[in-house]
């Protein structure tokens, strides 16, 4: 009864809209899954999707990772094990076709992982969507498959030091909750990410948006330029 109340709440509100046509949210979304990525730069984005997906027809999210072994996400303490994991849908070696690609951030600072395959995955799929994405330190991925030489981007202002030396061709912004560059949206730390994904959806159908984000009871940031954690954290500008 509620996923029937919500699909007439997004629909009918779509259809008072009416005298503006909303443009069509991108249909295939993926999210890149790795070990120690952070929950948080993954979920909050997904639900803002998920809850947007009731009221766009055949819009389908999927979980990519580099086998079909759950996923596990960041701990902060390594002695208590993994508390989230994540399912995959495809492999990165599947290449399934995406219209979007979201690359959640890891810990920031320290990180041993070996990102070869991931970020040669990046490297080939990035030409073929219409949209990519990054959440907090997943700028680094977008960075190191080459992704951002050239374009503006941000991304956590904590671990900014360590993550803008792995783009030296990247026009970073030190100051920004999120930054858009031609089809690359990149945001800054953790819950930036359900910021910049309000925005995208917004910019396409505000309806939608305006619904998830009431159904979630989440007030999102909506100017891009609001960042008092880039002075919390003397980042350079």
């Amino acid at each position: 009864m509620k996923i029937l109340s919500l699909v007439i709440l997004i629909c009918s509100a779509t259809v008072v809209l009416g005298t503006r046509p909303a443009r069509t949210i991108p249909l295939k979304w993926g999210i890149l899954a790795f070990p120690g990525f952070v929950g948080l730069d993954a979920y909050g984005p997904l639900e803002i999707l998920n809850i947007a997906a009731f009221g766009t027809p055949n819009m389908t999210l999927s979980i990519v990772a580099e086998t079909m072994d759950f996923v596990p996400a960041h701990i902060t303490n390594p002695t208590s094990g993994a508390l989230t994991w994540v399912k995959p849908t495809y492999t990165i070696d599947q290449d399934p076709p995406l219209d979007v690609l979201l690359i959640p951030g890891d810990p920031g600072i320290g990180v041993t992982y070996d990102y070869t395959k991931i970020i040669a995955y990046v490297k080939r799929t990035y030409p073929k969507l219409k949209y990519i994405m990054s959440t907090c330190t997943g700028a680094r991925i977008l960075a190191r498959a080459g992704v951002l030489d050239k374009k503006r981007a941000t991304t956590n202002k904590w671990a900014w030091t360590e993550i803008v030396a792995s783009g030296p061709k990247v026009k970073w912004v030190p100051c920004a909750r999120w930054v858009v560059d031609g089809n690359i949206w990149t945001s800054s730390g953790v819950t930036a990410g359900m910021d910049m994904i309000n925005a995208f959806v917004s910019k396409l159908n505000s309806t939608i948006a305006e619904t998830s984000v009431n159904i979630i009871e989440y007030e999102p940031h909506t100017d891009p330029s609001w960042d008092p954690f880039c002075k919390i954290w003397n980042v350079p500008t």
